[in-house]
Order: C-alpha cells, then sequence, then structure tokens
C-alpha cells in the first residue's frame, strides 16, 4: 500500500464519522432519562432508546474520526 491510499482511506473514514456525528450528535430535545414534558414520573421508553441509539452512532462517528486520523498520520511515515 502506499502512502496515498492510506491518507485516502483514512480522509474516508473521517468524512464517515462526521457525518454521523453530525446526523446523531446528541440533540437538546433527547431525555437520557426519558422525561418528556413536565411529566417526571413516567419514562418514555422511546426516547431512552432514542437516547442510546444517538449515543452510540455518536461514539461510533467519534471512532471513525480518531481512525481515519490514525491512518492520516501513518500514511506519512510510509514511503
Amino acid at each position: 500500500m502506499n502512502s496515498n491510499l492510506i491518507n485516502s482511506i483514512g480522509l474516508v473514514f473521517d468524512i464517515i464519522g462526521v457525518i454521523l456525528l453530525f446526523k446523531y450528535g446528541l440533540p437538546s430535545e433527547v431525555s437520557k432519562t426519558g422525561a418528556i414534558g413536565l411529566i417526571m414520573e413516567q419514562t418514555d421508553e422511546s426516547e431512552v432508546a432514542k437516547w442510546r441509539k444517538y449515543n452510540l452512532f455518536s461514539k461510533i462517528g467519534l471512532s471513525f474520526i480518531l481512525v481515519g486520523f490514525l491512518f492520516q498520520l501513518v500514511s506519512n511515515f510510509i514511503n
């Protein structure tokens, strides 16, 4: 593998990670506890599931950005 290919793979990982973070970055209307509106005694399980989904995909997005950065870093040391 040459350095240009590894660098390009890193860029693809970075772009995918940024898109995931853009879409699944934790929005303010998603409640971690599942509380909705003014009702504090009830837990909305769909909101809890939504929070888990957004949390998972935001971590995946960050991981993709990190992997992309590492690919780009490694490409600098390959002849």
